[in-house]
């Protein structure tokens, strides 16, 4: 019987913070539920034949399903980069004009421009959104663009961008739509098909709460068109989608839908998340992320940090950034958590990569009450060690403010 608690149910009891591996409350990977947990442990399924076929299928028209599209789906084995890397070696040739984000370190322009594209460089600040109607100017200033490429939710910096608005303006101009969507696929409203996305890109380990190592990747009819048109070949063996497609049709499609061996162990958690997913409905799940991220963000505040994402209306339900205060110890801060209550936060204290704020990832398995409750409680006594003046109790008491009545069917 499911419970009325939104954060009760299949999670279980509190048992993290008694553990001794650390809390990930990073964004991505995420922390694993105990159904996947449990998956992960029974013996290994081989790859092909007849036991592996329906739990295959199963799980890609799951992801189809999640992903709001009829395109044809691929399971990579390999980190979401692998997808990233597929769908630009598909349809970017050298020379080709490809309008791409180039904005910090979650950006496609890498492997735009692996490819010998042409790259349109989209910019925008830390902590702000992409203007649509900069990709609009950007189409007609240059002329001959082949693609946009761009990143849904922006993990670096806790941004969500308005890929809907986007899709309509690449599907007005005939201009190919790439969307990286790994950290908000699950947690983020994303309708692959109704906003003209050509090729989508996800993973598992963040949302979904399974361990990195699998990328989807839809595909559009426009990309297979793309493809054929090409002139010269995709220059990759592992990452060409057209072996994918081969192997997924008939006749090796019956027995062996991959052309090379996947993480079969992986697949199977990935199809245990899905349908827990699918059994709490996709839109119950977002608009948990959605709550739970309101919470987070009330409850950085009410101890007076400022968000680095001042638009509410661009602000990632998946990761929240908070800029750090000047003149208080961030080392000793991010250590506390750390090392004293065992909590993992987004942006170590390294010198040379710290960006001035830091993340608390909130996706999946982390999307509920027992994992971010005690992290804001623990957050303000790792900011009183830092010599932080906070009031204790004050950013629960704002989160607990927003969760109180709100009632949905728990993950």
């Amino acid at each position: 019987m499911k419970s009325d608690d939104p954060c009760s149910g299949r999670l279980g009891a509190v048992r993290a913070m008694k553990r001794k591996e650390k809390i990930l409350m990073i964004p991505g990977p995420s922390e694993l539920s105990s159904e996947v947990l449990n998956t992960m442990s029974r013996p290994l399924p081989a790859h092909y034949m007849d036991d592996w076929i329906p739990m295959y299928r199963e799980t890609v028209d799951l992801t189809k399903k999640v992903l709001r599209t009829k395109n044809d789906t691929y399971i990579i084995t390999g980190s979401g980069s692998a997808g990233m890397e597929a769908a630009c070696a598909a349809i970017i040739e050298p020379g080709d004009k490809v309008i791409a984000d180039v904005t910090g370190p979650d950006v496609f322009e890498p492997f735009v421009s692996v490819q010998g594209a042409r790259v349109v460089p989209l910019e925008v600040m830390s902590g702000t959104a992409i203007d649509p109607e900069n990709v609009r100017k950007l189409i007609k200033k240059e002329g001959n663009v082949k693609a946009v490429a761009v990143f849904h939710n922006v993990t670096s910096t806790g941004v969500t961008n308005p890929v809907d608005e986007i899709g309509k303006i690449t599907a007005e101009n005939n201009v190919l739509f790439l969307v990286d969507a790994i950290s908000s696929v699950g947690g983020i409203p994303l309708e692959v098909d109704k906003w003209h996305i050509d090729i989508c890109c996800v993973a598992t380990q963040k949302a979904f709460s399974v361990p990195p190592g699998l990328a989807l990747v839809s595909v559009g009819k426009s990309v297979w068109s793309a493809i054929k048109a090409r002139k010269v070949p995709i220059h990759s063996e592992y990452l060409n989608l057209e072996r994918y497609k081969e192997a997924a049709s008939e006749p090796q499609g019956s027995w062996h839908p991959t052309p090379d061996t996947c993480n079969t162990l992986h697949v199977r958690a990935l199809l245990q998340s899905l349908r827990d997913l699918v059994e709490e409905g996709v839109e119950n799940s977002w608009n948990r992320h959605a709550k739970i991220a309101e919470a987070v963000r009330q409850g950085l505040r009410s101890v007076g940090l400022e968000l680095l994402v001042k638009n509410p209306k661009y602000a990632s339900n998946t990761v929240t950034a908070a800029l750090w205060p000047k003149g208080y110890n961030y080392k000793k801060f991010w250590r506390a958590m750390f090392d004293e209550y065992n909590i993992m936060l987004g942006n170590p204290p390294i010198e040379g990569h710290f960006p001035g704020w830091f993340r608390i990832g909130h996706m999946g398995t982390t999307a509920n009450i027992e994992y971010v409750l005690p992290t804001l409680a623990y957050v303000e006594m790792a900011l009183r060690k830092a010599g932080y003046p906070v009031e204790p109790g004050r950013g629960v008491a704002a989160a607990q403010k927003v969760l109180f009545d709100w009632r949905v069917g728990s993950r």
